[in-house]
């Protein structure tokens, strides 16, 4: 026989009829909301040894830095070409490969019939000059004792001025040449700078046309590095960061990041060496740019990356497991990636069997 339970009317009716529906096997799991996922993922030394799961440091993103190819130069400021300045034949080479040289000092000697000509025409244009200015002087003269008009005599000093202007427009042709005012067609090359000849490709007896490349002066007391770097390399670096050369003492400052690619889809960065520390010209070596120090930015290897709740993160090591972290990215360099988020520097960060782990978790790997 089956006992009818009366119903139960208002509020406390209510209240007995949830009582008895939670009650009822299987309900409660049935209607609960989901809980919120945890940001925590329990693992035990057994279990990370099984899944596979290995470290690494965080690092603070100023302490972090690109290894780059980079090749010595010397800046164009430190560097002279000397070239032909006008045809001729060189009649002698006064400096070699290898020698140093003080500004001023004479490399080589030629003969030049062009040369002769601007030597004739500066020789005709001190003749005029001459003459103009004897007029000038007889015509104030004139002019003072009510000779002759005033236009006459401004006509003369106007000649006077003209011859002048063209005389020294001729002898800055022979200067800009290296030649005298004598009329021998000889000029000499003159060092302008103090350095080193890294070139020298003048030959005594050799016939040169203007603007042949003679030598080639660097001043080897500064030197400066230029590097290769991807686009998403350079947009993590800012001028003014720390550069150090692998197996080397020497070390520089970054100056530049070129605002275009190469044809090779490279960003060249210029760096000047304060500290050669022995390095040449020429040399190919390894560059270790400083990312510029910002607080709140971490480096980590890019393996420690994954997306969890479609967000980047990575797992940070805290007992009784792993940690949850969602972070930022800033930049994805080659063999790291700079993040901002709730990190610290020295903490540990998973960089293998991150898939297993959240697979553990029931998140997707």
């Amino acid at each position: 026989m089956h006992r009818r339970i009366p119903p139960v009317r208002g509020p406390a009716g209510a209240r007995f009829a949830l009582a008895l529906l939670l009650a009822l096997p299987g309900f409660a799991a049935r209607a609960a909301p989901p809980a919120p996922a945890q940001d925590v993922i329990a693992v035990d030394a057994a279990q990370r040894t099984a899944l596979g799961v290995r470290v690494a440091e965080v690092r603070a993103a100023d302490s972090a830095a690109l290894s780059l190819p980079a090749r010595v130069v010397v800046p164009a400021q430190a560097q002279a070409l000397i070239a032909a300045p006008a045809a001729g034949v060189i009649t002698r080479v006064d400096a070699a490969a290898g020698d140093a040289v003080r500004r001023g000092q004479p490399l080589a000697e030629m003969q030049s019939a062009e040369v002769a000509q601007l030597q004739r025409d500066a020789d005709d244009a001190r003749i005029q000059y001459d003459l103009a200015r004897q007029q000038s002087r007889r015509d104030a003269t004139l002019l003072a004792e009510g000779i002759i008009p005033a236009s006459r005599a401004q006509a003369a000093a106007a000649r006077e001025g003209q011859a002048a202007a063209l005389l020294r427009e001729r002898r800055l042709a022979l200067r800009l040449r290296g030649a005298d005012t004598g009329l021998n067609g000889r000029l000499r090359l003159l060092a302008p700078i103090d350095g080193m000849v890294a070139q020298a490709q003048a030959l005594p007896g050799q016939r040169v046309d203007a603007g042949a490349p003679l030598f080639h002066l660097l001043a080897g007391h500064q030197l400066a590095l230029e590097m290769d770097a991807s686009a998403e390399q350079a947009a993590a670096l800012r001028a003014g960061a720390q550069v150090d050369i692998e197996g080397s003492a020497a070390r520089g400052v970054l100056l530049a990041v070129a605002p275009a690619l190469t044809p090779g889809q490279q960003v060249v960065l210029r760096a000047r060496l304060s500290e050669p520390a022995g390095l040449r010209a020429g040399a190919l070596v390894r560059a270790r740019v400083h990312l510029p120090a910002r607080a709140g930015l971490f480096a980590v290897p890019p393996s420690a990356l994954s997306s969890i709740g479609g967000r980047d993160s990575v797992l940070v090591e805290q007992a009784p497991g792993f940690r949850v972290v969602p972070v930022r990215v800033v930049a994805r360099l080659a063999d790291m990636v700079i993040v901002e988020g709730p990190l610290r520097a020295g903490a540990q960060v998973a960089v293998s069997g991150v898939a297993a782990l959240k697979a553990s978790a029931g998140g997707k790997p």
